[in-house]
C-alpha cells in the first residue's frame, strides 16, 4: 500500500511521528495525490532543498498558505503566489537578500541582548500572576501571553492591544493551516483579523514616521544609507513577526513544559539544575519542532534523492521528520535525550531563510522556563488530555493545566 501524506490533513495532527518514520523508510521522496505536491522527509534531502533557494523558490509559502485561495488555484499557479510586501518568508534572493539586510538592523545580536531585561521582567510578571492562583495554565498564562507582550514591546505597540494581537495570531493560524483553512475567509474571521492588524500597524508606522523612535518599527522606517522599508513593507514584516514570532515561541515553551510533564527523569534533572534549560529547549526544538514543515516550488526540473521532480511543482519539506531521522541523529532519534548534541537541527530552517527571530525565540523561552521552574516544583499537572493546537503546520498543545501544592 503506497504511503500517502497530506500536510493539511488533521489526521496527522495528534502524532505525526510514526507516519514520518514510515515515509523516511518506504518513500523518502513521495508524491501526495491529495495534496498535489512532493513530500521530502529525510534530513539530508530536506536540508538540500532548503539550501538551494534558486532551485526551490519560497514563493510557494505564499501560494499555498494564502488564506481563502483554493488549493487548485495554487497548484496551477506555477509560482504566481501573492507576495505581501515585506514578507521575508515568501521572497527569494536577491529581493530577499536586500529586504533581510534592512530588517537585520532591528535584530542585531546587541539589540536582541538589550531586550533581555525586558523579556525577563515580562516573564516574571506572568509567573507571579500564575503563582497567586490555585490553578494555572502554562499555555494561556505564560506561553501564549509572554511572547505577545514581548513582540508588542519591541514593535512599540500599546500594551492595551496585547489581547488583540493574540486573537489575530490564533485566527490567522487556524485559517492558514488549521480547521478553518477551507472556510470562506470572511466567515472564518481571518479577513477581519488581517484588516484590524494592518490598520493598527499602519497607525503605529505613521506615528513612528512623524516622531522617530528606537523600537523595531522606528528603525525600519528610518532611512540608513538610502535603504528604508516602505509603509506596506513594514506592515508585511511586522505582520509576519507578530504571527510567526508568537506562534513559534508559544509552542516551543509549551512543548518543553510538556516534556517536563511526560518525562520524570528530565523533569528531575532540570528542576535540580536550571542551567540545563538551554539543552532542554534545543532538544525540544529537534524532538518536537514547533514548525513541522515548509513549502518550496521547483523553478526547473530537478532530482531529489534520485527522484525526478518537474518544474513548477510544490515540495513540502518535513522539518519534524528530518529532526528525527536516525541517519542524522542515530538509532535513538525518536527518544528525548537531554545530553544529545543537537547542533544542526532544522527547527528554525536553514540557509538564506534561517529564522530571523531564532535568537529572540530562544531568549524568550529560556527566560520563561527559568522563571517557571520554581512554580512547577510546587505544582502538579492536572492530568487532562493534551489537545493539539488548531494547526497542522505548527505543533503544540492548547492547554497545560497545573494545580499548586
Amino acid at each position: 500500500m503506497p504511503v500517502e501524506y497530506d500536510p493539511f490533513s488533521m489526521v496527522f495532527r495528534t502524532d505525526p511521528y510514526p507516519h514520518y518514520a514510515r515515509l523516511r523508510t518506504e518513500a523518502p521522496v513521495s508524491h501526495s495525490e491529495s495534496a498535489r505536491m512532493w513530500i521530502v522527509s529525510r534530513f539530508a534531502d530536506v536540508g538540500g532543498v532548503l539550501k538551494e533557494p534558486n532551485l526551490f523558490s519560497s514563493d510557494a509559502m505564499a501560494a499555498i498558505l494564502s488564506v481563502g485561495r483554493p488549493r487548485e488555484d495554487a497548484d496551477e499557479s506555477g509560482g504566481a503566489g501573492p507576495l505581501m510586501p515585506g514578507n521575508l518568508v515568501t521572497y527569494d534572493p536577491p529581493a530577499h537578500t536586500k529586504l533581510r539586510t534592512i530588517v537585520n538592523r532591528a535584530f542585531t545580536p546587541r539589540r536582541i541582548e538589550s531586550w533581555r531585561p525586558m523579556v525577563e521582567q515580562l516573564t516574571r510578571d506572568c509567573v507571579k500572576e500564575m503563582s497567586q492562583r490555585d490553578h494555572f495554565d502554562v499555555i494561556a498564562d505564560l506561553a501564549a501571553l509572554a511572547p505577545v507582550r514581548v513582540i508588542a514591546a519591541i514593535l512599540g505597540i500599546d500594551p492595551s492591544r496585547h489581547a488583540d494581537f493574540r486573537r489575530w495570531a490564533n485566527t490567522i493560524a487556524a485559517a492558514m493551516t488549521g480547521s478553518k483553512r477551507n472556510m470562506d475567509p470572511v466567515a472564518s474571521g481571518v479577513v477581519q483579523a488581517g484588516l484590524e492588524l494592518a490598520e493598527h500597524l499602519g497607525e503605529v508606522i505613521a506615528t513612528r514616521t512623524a516622531a522617530p523612535s528606537d523600537d523595531v518599527i522606528g528603525v525600519l522606517v528610518r532611512a540608513q544609507e538610502g535603504e528604508v522599508l516602505t509603509p506596506l513593507e513594514v506592515i508585511g514584516f511586522a505582520g509576519v513577526l507578530t504571527f510567526a514570532g508568537t506562534e513559534t515561541t508559544t509552542n516551543l515553551i509549551g512543548n518543553a513544559v510538556r516534556v517536563l510533564v511526560e518525562n520524570e527523569t528530565v523533569r528531575a534533572r532540570v528542576l535540580e539544575d536550571p542551567d540545563l534549560v538551554p539543552r532542554l529547549l534545543e532538544e525540544t526544538l529537534r524532538w518536537d519542532s514547533p514548525v513541522q514543515y515548509l513549502f518550496r516550488r521547483t523553478t526547473a526540473p530537478t532530482e531529489i534523492a534520485g527522484t525526478r521532480v518537474p518544474a513548477n511543482t510544490f515540495v513540502c519539506t518535513l522539518l519534524g521528520s528530518a529532526n528525527r531521522d536516525p541517519e542524522r541523529w542515530g538509532p535513538d532519534s525518536e527518544a528525548f535525550d537531554l545530553d544529545r548534541s543537537t547542533s544542526g537541527h532544522l527547527a528554525f530552517g536553514l540557509g538564506a531563510h534561517f529564522c530571523l527571530g531564532a535568537s529572540l525565540a530562544r531568549l524568550e523561552a529560556d527566560c520563561a522556563l527559568r522563571a517557571l521552574l520554581p512554580l512547577l516544583e510546587q505544582s502538579r499537572f492536572e492530568g487532562h488530555a493534551l489537545t493539539p493546537i488548531d494547526s497542522v503546520q505548527f505543533r503544540g498543545v492548547s492547554k497545560l493545566g497545573f494545580v499548586r501544592g
